[in-house]
């Protein structure tokens, strides 16, 4: 008899958490689904609120304020020609903002946007006179990583 009212309290229990999960899951895809990338904002441009950008070891490579960077998952590459390797980071900044701040913000620093790879690994092609810019944008459960590689071009030949 104890075993049954043990097994009854158990069950509701693992039913009340279910009902949590379902209930706060709900409750973030609403929110999430409502949200609007500050670039695709409908209020007039005065009253926008500006993006901040910060430069790291790639002074023509904007980064969101919201980003931190890992500098343990980090490593650049510095001579007097050119300046490789790779950034991450990572925050609580939707993909679909990110895509759109860098396919913005990345000309303003005289970048050329080359071609993009939609999927739940989102990748951007960027190149300026004698360099490549790979962004790989990375969604995860509760944060976005970002990942920025720059690689020289070199050419074959003469």
């Amino acid at each position: 008899m104890r075993e049954v009212s043990l097994n009854k309290a158990l069950m509701a229990i693992f039913l009340n958490m279910l009902i949590f999960i379902f209930i706060s899951g709900c409750a973030t895809q609403t929110l999430s689904e409502k949200a609007t990338p500050l670039e695709e904002s409908q209020l007039p441009e005065e009253s926008r609120e500006k993006t901040i950008s910060l430069y790291y070891d790639f002074k023509d490579v904007p980064v969101p304020k919201e980003l931190k960077l890992e500098k343990d998952k980090s490593f650049v590459f510095q001579t007097t020609e050119f300046t490789t390797g790779i950034l991450t980071f990572s925050g609580k900044v939707e993909s679909d903002s990110l895509i759109s701040y860098f396919i913005n913000k990345m000309p303003n620093d005289g970048w050329r946007f080359l071609s993009s790879l939609k999927s739940p690994k989102n990748i951007l092609f960027f190149m300026k006179e004698k360099r490549f810019c790979i962004i790989t944008i990375i969604s995860r459960a509760f944060t976005t990583d970002l990942e920025i590689l720059i690689t020289p071009s070199f050419q074959i030949g003469s």
